[in-house]
């Protein structure tokens, strides 16, 4: 077994993994960072399509795919830096974190300047190949040369995050991140009016990503030391890039699974439906993550026991957190893929019921992934094994890839997320069968009260979402209102699973 790489005599020991004690907040402060775009979106969306025009939104929204897309495109490292910020917040190394720091915004800084480039040759060509309104191409074509400068700062964001969160840091990161997401969401109510001009809109996007990177780094100064070399050394940046590469891989079919739906749909479809696709698939990606939010301080763990007990310690962690993880995000995943459809409907209207049909098939093969990648994802990239989550990716791809044209020709914008939904569902059980037999990871048998819990908190989710659209009212408070018979079905489910048996012994979830 390759044993984990150490610097140095100076090099400090690696720190015990939290406890789970401690897991909890980190959790918690974890989801609070990574909710907080999630829920400005949704607060503005509803705003957007108002001021903006269905028209416009989708040119905003399609513009932002390509955002996305591009920052999945980054050659691996900013997926990779989490990782490697744990490593070196392991052993203290100081000097390690701040070269890597500079080498990656060194890095982002060269793609925004090759994506602008890139812009302004191709600019006109994309433009062309997309089902826009004459009047709005121009705009779209400006909208274009600013991707690069976006890129940036939205991947300079992530290389900040990215140093918080290794050295748990989850506080300052939520509070870094809830305030970026409150000016960029004032600044829009303030500015964006009817008609509102796009380029405004992405100056205030960008102000965002400029806040949430300095405010980051400044957070995180203490745990940087600049001092030459200020960049890595060769077998360094061979470890680096060797990793990244394969990150690339995976997060390549990211693009494939997710982001390309978009452009499909533009390349099919009128540019409107670009907007319907955008706000159902922004409403699963909002559900999806809710439990990823925890995926950073687990990361977190389970980096610190591998460089501290190597591959069995990583193991022993994998077993004790997947143990909880799987119950809870399937009863989750079941309960909000019923009762998604209902709530796009309060929070945009009747007429964009198309966007919860999209939500509700995203969100059932979503619901399939997270439950099953969620901590083998963390297990492999901890133990350096992120060939594994390439391979899984591939699977994934592959299916959806072949599914997708037939089924967007014969379902239209729902047949393209239907492709990706089980695309994602055939790559996740391929993974769990990769992660058995090349590391023995095992998962347990679900609780014996875990289906009557899940279809009561179902029943309960839907008999109150479908009150809620007899108000016959669609926004921000209907959607919040529509939350609610949610949460009191997941919360009736949690207590039926964790309530000790009546004479016998306890049922646990782990």
């Amino acid at each position: 077994m390759r044993t984990p790489h150490r610097e140095g005599p100076a090099a400090a020991p690696a720190p015990a993994a939290p406890a789970s004690g401690r897991l909890l907040p980190a959790v918690g402060f974890s989801a609070a960072a990574q909710a907080a775009p999630q829920v400005t979106n949704l607060v503005l969306t509803p705003y957007l399509i108002a001021h903006l025009g269905l028209d416009r939104f989708g040119v905003w929204s399609l513009v932002l795919v390509l955002l996305a897309t591009l920052t999945v495109l980054d050659g691996g490292v900013g997926a990779s830096l989490a990782r490697f910020h744990a490593h070196r917040a392991a052993r203290g190394d100081r000097d390690g974190a701040g070269r890597l720091v500079l080498a990656s915004l060194a890095v982002f800084v060269c793609l925004g300047a090759l994506v602008t480039c890139l812009c302004v040759l191709l600019g006109p060509a994309v433009v062309a190949a997309v089902h826009l309104p004459p009047g709005l191409r121009p705009e779209a074509q400006r909208l274009l040369v600013v991707l690069g400068p976006l890129l940036t700062l939205a991947l300079a964001s992530s290389s900040a995050s990215a140093l918080l969160q290794a050295h748990g840091r989850f506080r300052t990161l939520a509070a870094v991140s809830g305030g970026s997401c409150l000016t960029y969401a004032v600044g829009v109510t303030a500015l964006v009016r009817d008609g509102g001009d796009l380029t405004l809109l992405a100056l205030l996007t960008a102000g965002r990503y400029l806040l949430m990177t300095v405010g980051g780094l400044a957070a995180g100064a203490r745990h940087l030391r600049l001092r030459r070399p200020l960049w890595p050394p060769r077998a360094e940046r061979r470890e680096f890039g060797g990793y990244a590469l394969r990150m690339q891989l995976s997060g390549f079919t990211v693009f494939l699974n997710g982001e390309i739906d978009a452009l499909v749909v533009a390349a099919l479809l009128p540019v409107r439906y670009v907007g319907v696709y955008a706000a159902g698939y922004q409403a699963a990606m909002g559900l999806r993550s809710l439990p990823l939010f925890a995926v950073p301080p687990m990361l977190t763990r389970v980096t610190h026991a591998f460089a501290r007990d190597g591959l069995p310690g990583a193991v022993r962690e994998f077993h004790l957190l997947e143990a909880r993880w799987r119950p809870v995000v399937l009863t989750y995943g079941v309960v909000t893929t019923t009762a998604v459809g209902l709530a796009v409907r309060a929070w945009l209207g009747p007429e964009l019921a198309l966007a919860g049909a999209v939500a509700a098939v995203l969100m059932a093969g979503y619901t399939v992934q997270v439950a099953l990648t969620g901590v083998r994802t963390c297990f492999v990239r901890a133990v350096g094994r992120p060939g594994h989550e390439t391979r899984y990716s591939w699977c994934a791809t592959v299916v959806n890839l072949a599914l997708t044209v037939p089924l967007a020709l014969a379902l239209g914008v729902v047949g393209v997320v239907l492709a990706t939904a089980v695309g994602v569902t055939v790559g996740s059980l391929y993974f769990v069968v990769l992660c058995r037999r090349t590391a023995g990871l095992r998962d347990r048998p679900l609780p014996a009260r875990w289906l009557p819990a899940t279809a009561l908190a179902t029943a309960v989710a839907v008999a109150g979402d479908l009150l809620v659209l007899c108000l016959g009212r669609h926004g921000v408070l209907p959607l919040l209102l529509a939350g609610l018979p949610v949460l009191a079905g997941l919360a009736l489910a949690a207590a039926l699973l964790t309530r000790p048996l009546t004479g016998g012994p306890k049922e646990e979830l782990v």
